[in-house]
């Protein structure tokens, strides 16, 4: 069984420390003007990843909010009517109190790749700064990728899109809970587990309302 692990990581690096910048200055002044949504999710991906990508993603992470996913052992939970846009979008006037930016690395589809040599590293990673955990997720969709590919070789374009948009949303609820609980521990079990099988990551949510037959 494959094993997929989560770990913090510490901020460091030119690339990483500008988009932390230019992300920070971002968020503080969607706060500067919090009113309207206690939580707000802002994505950002590379050029590469399709436009199509979005609605489905943003509603397989709506589903996976709705039916408890963000519930955290610890009696704490994500917000379960957070919004959930993209850094493109045009928010001028939006107001959020809450900010989580998400950065997805690599091309987010699921391609029959062979030749692609496998590498290694988390799927999924947050930033502590002075011992405080920043509200910056990213996640490794060519990571993803690899490890969907052998399950998905069978399934339609559509489907293979819908692993990857399930196990996404999976890794940004898994290290969006280190943020809220500002802490590295994990569970012994769930979501919040340092380590998920695939079919754990790509697990749908027990009341699921995208089935196969709207996709």
């Amino acid at each position: 069984m494959s094993l997929l692990r989560f770990q913090p990581r510490q901020a460091g690096g030119v690339i990483l420390g500008i988009f932390l910048t230019l992300s920070m200055a971002f968020a503080r002044t969607l706060t500067l003007h919090a009113q309207e949504s206690d939580t707000t999710i802002v994505f950002y991906a590379q050029p590469k990843v399709s436009d199509d990508l979005w609605p489905e993603l943003f509603q397989v992470v709506r589903s996976d909010l709705a039916d408890g996913a963000g519930e955290l052992p610890n009696g704490l939970g994500l917000d379960r009517q957070a919004a959930i846009v993209r850094g493109s979008d045009n928010l001028l006037g939006i107001l959020f109190s809450k900010v989580i930016v998400v950065k997805l690395l690599g091309r987010c589809d699921v391609l029959p790749q062979a030749d692609l040599r496998s590498s290694t590293g988390p799927l999924g990673w947050v930033q502590s700064i002075s011992g405080k955990i920043q509200p910056f997720v990213f996640i490794d969709c060519t990571r993803l990728a690899q490890l969907l590919r052998p399950r998905a070789a069978n399934l339609s374009r559509q489907d293979r899109q819908h692993l990857m948009d399930q196990a996404i949303a999976h890794v940004l609820i898994h290290e969006w809970s280190h943020i809220v609980t500002q802490s590295k521990a994990h569970s012994s079990r769930g979501i919040t587990q340092a380590c998920l099988s695939v079919e754990e990551l790509i697990a749908e949510p027990k009341n699921n309302h995208l089935s196969a037959a709207n996709r």
